[in-house]
């Protein structure tokens, strides 16, 4: 299993090992924090009636994150080494997320700090493209393929017991009866976000890196363009995994109006948003051992289909949500259990696509080549969460139930594709 790692790598396994888990743990909690879909969501809304500021949360977060991956991977993939690409950008990431925060705390609402939220992410988003990018590769050449699998789920379920503890706070935070002002209840949570960021990133900065011993030489833009579109049609695996891929993306058009919803048709408290991310992070923290297992064990293609088939279910409960309510004449305390269950199952959805993705593309990707085929994969995923902007269009023009619908078809979608992948294990 070790033989495939650079012996720098294999001398210092254990303690990159542990750099990356810490880095995924402490990343979990800053997230937890500024949650798009419970957090940063209804924070837009109190500060814009307007759904479709609300939509565009998720290609802000996500685009930036995704887009400019394929434009920098020629430059990434001429390098030896990958790390100082990734300090650089963390130092960027965390001056931003700052600076979010002292927006919160010292600016009294309004328009300046919705335009300056909008802003700050999205600095923090394009810089996490460069730094996403180094880290995958790095990961890809510190961890041999049968580890992670256990490596993500280590990240991830003890991150969620940290995210247990961050829903604590926001539900603390944001509670009326603390009587904390909005929006510096707001601000109070940036803040320690950004605190576990800056832990996050400082972390996996200290692995030690093996050089790359062949290098690529530095391709420009046009070339690493060319060579890209190629390579779909060389690696029948990895065209499964991109239109897959772009499908679970495009599914996340419904992923900040599942709160709005509850909110609005049942009426409950922004209080509810912590309560809901300790629901989510349960299931998570549930989820991350069956994951591991599958991914190491049976492959990253059955984690695809699986975390497909469960996400079908997260817009088709929503949708039904009034339906089931009238129907069983069900009291006030139904609503928040059902919403429960929806949350629930959108967390371990969304592990399971993490997991069972990063790792399906690691494989997938010849070593050499590993920059090129992640800055694809995620510069076109990036096009594809621009597309969830549209979310808020859907909600204004057809209501809730047609974005929810729209979320279940794409769900529906990648998962027949992955039906059709080979594993690329094999």
């Amino acid at each position: 299993m070790l033989e495939e790692l650079h012996p720098h790598a294999r001398r210092h396994l254990r303690l990159n090992f542990a750099l990356g888990v810490v880095n995924g743990v402490a990343f979990a909690l800053a997230d937890a924090l500024q949650d798009p879909t419970l957090v940063l969501s209804v924070f837009i809304a109190r500060l814009t009636d307007s759904p479709i500021l609300v939509g565009l949360l998720v290609p802000v977060r996500m685009g930036g994150w995704f887009l400019p991956q394929l434009l920098i991977s020629g430059r990434v993939q001429a390098a030896p080494a990958k790390l100082p690409y990734y300090r650089m950008a963390a130092a960027l990431r965390i001056s931003a997320n700052f600076a979010l925060a002292l927006a919160a705390l010292l600016l009294p609402g309004g328009g300046l700090l919705l335009a300056l939220t909008f802003l700050f992410m999205s600095v923090n988003t394009l810089s996490g493209g460069l730094s996403g990018l180094a880290f995958t590769d790095v990961v890809g050449k510190t961890i041999p393929s049968r580890m992670r699998g256990r490596f993500m789920a280590w990240r991830m379920s003890i991150g969620g017991c940290l995210i247990l503890l961050g829903s604590l706070v926001v539900s603390y935070v944001l509670d009326d009866a603390r009587g904390i002002p909005f929006p510096r209840d707001y601000g109070i949570l940036f803040v320690l976000s950004a605190v576990s960021l800056a832990v996050s990133l400082g972390s996996f900065a200290f692995v030690r890196e093996p050089r790359d011993r062949n290098t690529r030489p530095r391709a420009s833009v046009p070339e690493q363009l060319r060579r890209a579109t190629a390579l779909p049609g060389r690696n029948v695996a990895y065209r499964c995994f991109m239109a897959a891929r772009v499908g679970f993306m495009l599914a996340e058009i419904a992923g900040p109006f599942y709160i709005l919803y509850a909110k609005l048709v049942f009426g409950l408290p922004d209080a509810i948003a912590g309560s809901y991310l300790m629901v989510a992070t349960v299931a998570n923290i549930m989820s991350t051992y069956m994951w591991g297992r599958v991914s190491d064990g049976v492959g990253n293609r059955a984690v695809l289909r699986l975390a497909a088939l469960l996400g079908v279910l997260v817009p088709l409960l929503a949708v039904t949500a009034v339906p089931a309510f009238r129907a069983l004449g069900a009291p006030g305390w139904f609503a928040l259990g059902y919403f429960g269950l929806v949350f629930a199952l959108l967390g371990v959805t969304r592990t399971g696509i993490f997991i069972g993705g990063t790792n399906f593309l690691l494989d997938a990707a010849p070593a050499d080549d590993r920059p090129i085929y992640i800055g694809l994969t995620n510069t076109a995923t990036g096009i594809a969460s621009l597309a969830t902007a549209l979310g808020g269009v859907v909600v204004q023009t057809a209501g809730f139930g047609a974005v929810f619908a729209l979320a279940l078809i794409l769900y529906l979608t990648a998962g027949l594709v992955m039906w059709r992948s080979p594993e690329p294990r094999r």
